[in-house]
């Protein structure tokens, strides 16, 4: 009886022992590229409202992350979320906790040449590169509406070889952008609640605003128009986010987030934190520095600063900002005060509300 009672104890010791060191182990290594963007070179000579020549050279940007999953801090983060959110998506809350694999040499292939770049110390890839306009010419297909050129980013992890497949889209001095926030504008997220943010995150299909797709749709085809996404979304999410715009059939283009590291602590402060007002103003103002005659249509909503960057940046660039459309509900006043102050200074038929695309118009001035 007593040698049971010892093979049963070193059994359950073995149990435990093979379910808890599962945390201690690190987890895969994966890879994944986010969406970016590439502008026409300027040279120092060349007038700064003075469009490039259509042989120019472009500016390529490349974006992702390198990262290895920690099993035991998405354990912690899975029983806290718990507590709040039922029917937890087990990949998204892997994705948030792991750690980046910094200063990992990568390299870039399927362009005229290849070229390395090391990630950074939270495992990210930020990276330009200057390539000739024959070469995006060869390389260049069918994307967004001025194209895109595909690259590839290959490495080796501990066990095996990663390659993933990157996306540029090409942004030249003329054209029509639509940049557009994602969260409350185009997707459900309830940033003004704590609980909807963590449920709308970690848990089930993502929902989209009615109609925003369709309408979106029709304004690329109307307008011959690129697009951009512009939000306080953490990187971590793109992949999802991804295969929410390919579900709901949004135009595909570039994506310029941030990221959340697990040492940021409070993600819903994360949402809205003074760095994401100055990141969206950073990249709203490269995209209007970055191209000569460009115009720009601003989606966004009134639930976090999206009236006060793009309010901002209309006056920097009055001839530049095409329209302003802000999502906030029909019935709230105090909203449409505060749209009213904050667009004060904005001629009225710049700027519009919205609830969803419905309330969106299919065709719209845009002046030239």
């Amino acid at each position: 009886m007593n040698s049971q009672i010892l093979l049963y104890s070193v059994f359950i010791f073995y149990v435990q022992f093979q379910y808890s060191s599962q945390f201690l182990l690190p987890g895969p290594e994966k890879l994944f590229l986010v969406p970016s963007v590439a502008f026409r070179y300027h040279s120092s000579t060349l007038g700064f409202t003075v469009n490039a020549k259509s042989t120019e050279d472009w500016i390529v940007y490349a974006q992702g992350w390198f990262f290895e999953e920690n099993p035991f801090r998405s354990f912690i983060a899975h029983t806290a979320l718990s507590t709040t959110v039922s029917d937890i998506n087990e990949e998204r809350v892997a994705y948030f906790t792991a750690s980046g694999k910094k200063h990992r040499e990568l390299c870039l292939e399927g362009l005229s040449k290849q070229l390395c770049t090391e990630t950074d110390n939270k495992g990210l890839i930020s990276t330009k590169f200057r390539i000739s306009n024959n070469d995006i010419e060869k390389y260049r297909q069918p994307g967004g509406v001025g194209g895109k050129v595909l690259f590839q980013v290959s490495t080796f992890n501990t066990y095996q070889y990663i390659n993933e497949t990157g996306e540029i889209y090409l942004c030249d001095d003329n054209g029509i952008s639509f940049i557009s926030d994602i969260d409350d504008t185009i997707k459900v997220t309830g940033v003004t609640s704590a609980r909807r943010v963590l449920v709308n995150t970690f848990s089930g299909e993502y929902k989209a605003i009615e109609n925003m797709a369709k309408r979106y749709r029709q304004w690329e085809q109307r307008y011959n128009a690129t697009f951009h996404y512009l939000t306080a979304s953490p990187d971590q999410l793109y992949p999802f986010l991804r295969d929410f715009f390919e579900r709901e059939k949004f135009p595909l283009g570039s994506a310029h987030m941030r990221h959340f590291t697990w040492f940021d602590k409070n993600f819903i402060n994360f949402f809205m934190s003074q760095s994401y007002i100055s990141q969206k103003s950073k990249v709203l103002k490269m995209f209007l520095d970055q191209t000569r005659s460009r115009y720009f249509v601003l989606l966004g909503d009134i639930f976090q600063k999206d009236p006060e960057i793009y309010a901002r940046i209309y006056e920097q660039y009055p001839q530049r900002i095409a329209k302003i459309f802000i999502r906030k509900y029909s019935d709230d006043s105090d909203g449409q005060k505060r749209l009213e102050q904050v667009f004060s200074r904005i001629p009225k038929e710049k700027w519009q509300t919205f609830e969803n695309g419905n309330d969106l118009p299919e065709n719209f001035k845009i002046e030239k």
